[in-house]
């Protein structure tokens, strides 16, 4: 028990941090990502990215992702994550935020994606 404890309370300190770096990116209070109370383009942006760290990094599947954003149904997680994988394809500037977001919410996370893009970006004809 007190292994979880201690991994629970890692995984929480993470997810402080990746909130900390999307109130700091997108201007946005803590309460905006945590609760769906508006729909401000800045604050669905970072509730956005916040959803897809979720679900990408901790493996959270969409109908538990309420727990983590008060209010969030498991359909709107889909279509959120949906709308960010698609805009990251077809936009740079989107890609980069998300990368960006990375580098300061998970440091760990962030280097292991560069190395594959390099590994890629070497490797592919």
């Amino acid at each position: 028990m007190h292994i979880c404890t201690l991994q629970l309370t890692n995984m929480e300190k993470k997810l402080k941090e990746a909130r900390f770096a999307l109130m700091t990116m997108f201007e946005v209070l803590e309460k905006d990502i945590l609760y769906m109370n508006s729909r401000k383009q800045p604050i669905v942006h970072a509730r956005m990215f916040y959803n897809y760290y979720l679900w990408k990094k901790y493996k959270i599947p969409h109908n538990h992702i309420k727990n983590y954003i008060e209010g969030m149904h498991h359909a709107t997680s889909i279509y959120l994550k949906n709308k960010l994988e698609t805009e990251m394809k077809q936009y740079d500037s989107v890609a980069l935020e998300w990368q960006t977001f990375l580098f300061f919410a998970d440091y760990q996370e962030w280097k292991q994606q560069s190395s594959i893009k390099d590994m890629q970006t070497k490797y592919i004809i």
